[in-house]
């Protein structure tokens, strides 16, 4: 029961933080889904997005490197050095944010281009590309910010930001995509700058915070100190496979996108927007309760208690599978009424409907395996989780869908289809991998 209660008590603000993140998404769509043209508008903003978490991996992989070693420092009490690995970690990341904002604002136009997106798609996409890039450093000093504080036990504090930060994203995109209060409509550029608007916003409500000293750890911002070469070593060491292992959702999103465009067009890709902006609903507590798992694994073990860190591990797993469960069994039996709520286009209700019905039946198991890899990666053991991501998403993900949309004749179904075989698959292996237990032993 202590154990339940502290896996709560991280979770439930990690995932009301997930709620506030996917309602802007959802907002989001609901005002892009009922813009001109909705198929050109909902595809230009997907590819967009896409974009831009095909350039976050690096970033997530080294703030999992910091999660990481600021959660084992933490547990050891050693709480000077943590704060050293996020002031090292903040400045780092954004170092690196930077050249990457850049070039995405002078050449992301290329990405919706070779996936075969048609003119006018690549044309909304890219002005959603530059709305937001222009902000990318800020997006990346939020996630620094959350990342540490989470690591430290403190998952409060990153909720209420998201809450000024959405909110903010909320009221500007009503704003300009559809030109209200007197201000010019800018559709698919107004709903980007409202998004990255509202990065900028979030990182002016941490710098506040920090200065009000209500932060429980955060880096002396113009310290003159020395980077630490052994704390960014182990950043990168712990990081890297995490990163890796990002970008391998990223790539497979950048080939899924490539199939389903060529299988479904533009009405098949808006539709599959539809279906995953549904189904973020039942993301929502698996997304807390991994970041629970990743604080506490990380915490016990540096407390030196591997049998708390199992056993915090397989709490979050039972709950956040109970939890996606029952978002699951919602979207298999209200798929239509779900995909309603985003667009009034019934071609892309009804095709969504069966992506929702479909994933319906694999979000417990995805519960399992957010969490589960969560543990491992707040244990410092990323490399297994990395390679079981990349052969399911690269091989067995990839592998399925062109069999069953092609040789198979099932079309964009059998793109599904293949999505959730492989998620099975992925879900087993990962916690067989857990049970061996090889993640406790690893020196952060």
């Amino acid at each position: 029961m202590q154990i339940r209660k502290r896996v709560l008590h991280l979770a439930i603000p990690a995932v009301i933080s997930n709620v506030l993140y996917t309602f802007q998404n959802i907002i989001d769509a609901i005002m892009i889904g009922h813009y001109k043209e909705p198929t050109i508008s909902i595809s230009a903003v997907g590819l967009g997005g896409m974009v831009y978490f095909l350039f976050f991996p690096l970033i997530m992989g080294l703030t999992t490197g910091g999660v990481a070693i600021i959660a084992r420092r933490w547990g050891e009490r050693n709480f000077e050095e943590a704060r050293k690995t996020f002031e090292d970690l903040y400045t780092l990341l954004i170092l690196i944010s930077i050249p990457i904002s850049l070039f995405v604002i002078f050449y992301g136009w290329t990405i919706p281009y070779v996936l075969g997106a048609s003119e006018i798609v690549v044309k909304e996409a890219y002005r959603y590309i530059m709305g937001v890039f222009i902000f990318y450093p800020f997006a990346v000093f939020m996630a620094a910010y959350q990342s540490a504080l989470r690591a430290a036990g403190d998952t409060k504090t990153p909720m209420i930001v998201d809450l000024f930060a959405n909110s903010w994203n909320v009221l500007w995109n009503y704003i300009l995509i559809f030109g209200n209060f007197g201000f010019p409509e800018l559709g698919v550029m107004g709903a980007a700058i409202a998004t990255g608007s509202s990065y900028l916003f979030g990182t002016i409500v941490y710098l506040y915070l920090q200065k009000r000293e209500k932060l429980i750890v955060y880096p002396r911002l113009f310290s003159r100190r020395k980077t630490d070469l052994k704390i960014v070593v182990k950043l990168f060491r712990v990081g890297i496979p995490a990163g890796i292992e990002r970008g391998m959702w990223a790539l497979t999103s950048f080939i899924y996108t490539g199939i389903i465009i060529a299988v479904g067009g533009s009405l098949g890709y808006a539709a599959f927007q539809v279906g995953l902006k549904a189904e973020s609903l039942a993301y929502m507590p698996g997304f807390g309760f991994s970041i629970a798992a990743t604080t506490l694994v990380g915490q016990y073990l540096g407390m030196g208690d591997m049998g708390k860190a199992k056993e915090a591990a397989f709490e979050a797993s039972k709950l956040c599978a109970i939890f996606m469960g029952i978002a699951g069994l919602i979207m298999i039996l209200f798929p239509s009424y779900l995909s309603l709520l985003f667009t009034g286009d019934m071609s892309i209700i009804k095709l969504s409907a069966i992506y929702l019905f479909l994933m319906g039946f694999t979000e417990p198991f995805l519960g399992i395996l957010f969490t589960l890899a969560g543990s491992m990666r707040g244990a410092g053991y990323t490399v297994m989780p990395m390679v079981i991501n990349l052969t399911g998403l690269l091989g067995i993900r990839i592998g399925f869908a062109l069999l069953f949309a092609y040789p198979l004749g099932l079309g964009l179904i059998g793109v599904w289809l293949g999505m959730m075989i492989e998620t099975y698959i992925r879900a087993g292996w990962m916690y067989l991998e857990f049970r061996r237990g090889k993640w406790a032993r690893v020196k952060v």
